[in-house]
């Protein structure tokens, strides 16, 4: 079985925390980030989250999440997609998704090509 190693290194540059949007939090992510930060939901609602309807996200800051100084201030209590980002599923069916997110992220091994990179992901995810 692959390694994630094998197809992706985090370089923690931070460009996935950065743009117009973050990702959507499902009530576990939630419930993790206010047990990181040991603050009363409430608290963690007004300050680092914008709520739309039935969508929860975090806040955007100066261009990127409310969470981005040099790195995620809050790492061990992220989303499930930002701990998942960039190897999403989407990538084994659309080589453009692969190549957007491989030009956006240091951390894609690009020398793979997008066909080693669909089988070493195919087998990480245990899917081969």
């Amino acid at each position: 079985m692959s390694e994630q190693s094998e197809i992706f290194v985090c370089q923690g540059c931070g460009h996935c925390c950065h743009g117009k949007a973050t990702v959507s939090l499902d009530k576990a992510d939630i419930e993790r980030m206010v047990s990181f930060l040991k603050l009363p939901f409430e608290q963690v609602k007004e300050k680092y989250l914008r709520i739309s309807g039935a969508i929860v996200q975090m806040k955007i800051v100066d261009g990127h999440c409310i969470f981005y100084k040099d790195g995620c201030t809050i790492h061990p209590g992220k989303p499930w997609r930002c701990s998942e980002w960039p190897l999403h599923p989407s990538i084994l069916t659309d080589e453009a998704n692969f190549s957007a997110i491989s030009e956006s992220c240091a951390g894609i091994k690009k020398d793979l090509g997008y066909e080693e990179f669909c089988r070493k992901f195919s087998d990480y995810l245990g899917k081969s």
